[in-house]
């Protein structure tokens, strides 16, 4: 058995890191407890240097699913770009606070930081994992199939698989519209369909725990509709929206297929279609046009550069979704792909806008205040 006081893991690359390693609460006491086994499986695994090394420790069915890169899905939220997580980890400290018995399971709960600068903390996540039997070995599992499991109703409609909480009316007609909506875009865009993973609770926390986080960095502020999707993998989460989101639905049938893809066509793509925060393409353009008719220094020449306006509407969506828009009344779907086919960069996409639909970058400010004065109304505070 490992000391319960804490373990250093001296896997330091840079001689600016502090507080590297992994430590154990004290109050995990393995002879009383019977948390010895997971206790080791997760230090082991996080110890262990490298994704590929980890692997071992994972069960089979996930690092087949998901790649020996990319098995620990928590690693998604916070990697910055590293091609190994587990070699990021020597820049962080991980404390594990919990190993608890869970039905056939132990759910493991640890929290991640980097050493804290100015007296402020730098607390990245609190997360766990769960330790169970595959093949009668102990591995590790991420959090999402688990808490599917043991918290989750499921139902099937069309090529949505739904999970919910076990407590929420599942509205089979929000649903359909949904399977419907689907299936339509598919045909449209001519892109294949298949089975994805679609899950939803009443709040962006709630979708959170099912991930397997306790708290995730970047969640403050007030609770508002949103959605995640994971293309390659086939996973839609939506908080707030039900059985009716199409925005990350669009994005496991679209990303896919246009790698090269700029993101402002992506995410403007999924607006026009599908909704942002819940909110359709015109209440985001109206509450843009205010802005713009409010703020006259703004220079849409350079409107990739702009973020969001609040926490409810990002440019992006809602000027690539005007962009598209304007595409789709000009060119239907097929020029919209040639939108989606100009390339990922800045300067291809203000050359497909000059390309497809014949503005000049020089002349987009002027165009599109325009053309949203037009739709929406000159704005009078």
């Amino acid at each position: 058995m490992r000391s319960f006081i804490w373990i250093i893991l001296l896997l330091t690359t840079s001689s600016n890191v502090r507080a590297q390693g992994v430590f154990v609460n004290y109050d995990i006491d393995t002879s009383v407890y019977r948390v010895g086994e997971p206790l080791d499986l997760w230090v082991d695994f996080l110890t262990s240097g490298s994704d590929d090394a980890g692997s071992v420790f994972w069960n089979n069915a996930e690092v087949e699913r998901f790649g020996s890169d990319d098995y620990f899905l928590v690693e998604r939220e916070l990697d910055f770009g590293t091609e190994d997580f587990l070699r990021f980890v020597a820049y962080a400290s991980v404390k594990i606070l919990s190993v608890r018995e869970i039905g056939p399971y132990y759910k493991i709960t640890s929290l991640m930081e980097f050493a804290p600068k100015n007296r402020r903390s730098q607390v990245q996540y609190t997360f766990h994992v769960y330790a169970g039997r595959a093949n009668d070995k102990l591995k590790l599992f991420n959090a999402l199939p688990i808490n599917t499991e043991l918290h989750l109703s499921t139902t099937t409609v069309g090529y949505i698989r739904y999970h919910y909480l076990k407590s929420h009316e599942f509205d089979s007609e929000l649903a359909q519209k949904q399977s419907a909506f689907l299936s339509d875009f598919s045909s449209a865009f001519e892109v294949p369909i298949d089975t994805v993973d679609y899950y939803f609770a009443p709040t962006n926390e709630q979708i959170n725990e099912l991930r397997g986080f306790a708290f995730l960095i970047g969640a403050s502020g007030k609770e508002i509709p949103s959605g995640k999707s994971e293309p390659e993998y086939r996973i839609v989460y939506s908080a707030g929206l039900d059985e009716y989101y199409p925005h990350e639905l669009i994005h496991v049938l679209i990303n896919p297929h246009y790698p090269n893809a700029h993101l402002w066509a992506l995410e403007g793509l999924a607006t026009y279609y599908g909704m942002s925060r819940g909110k359709d393409l015109d209440w985001h353009l109206k509450k843009v046009n205010a802005h713009l008719s409010d703020h006259p220094e703004i220079d849409l020449g350079n409107m990739l550069e702009l973020r969001s306006l609040d926490q409810y509407t990002d440019y992006r969506y809602a000027l690539g979704g005007f962009v598209m828009r304007k595409a789709y009344e000009r060119g239907g779907v097929e020029l919209i792909k040639q939108l989606l086919s100009a390339g990922s960069s800045d300067a291809d996409y203000y050359s497909a806008t000059e390309k497809y639909l014949g503005i000049e970058r020089s002349a987009l400010d002027a165009w599109i205040r325009r053309e949203l004065t037009s739709e929406y109304g000159a704005h009078r505070e």
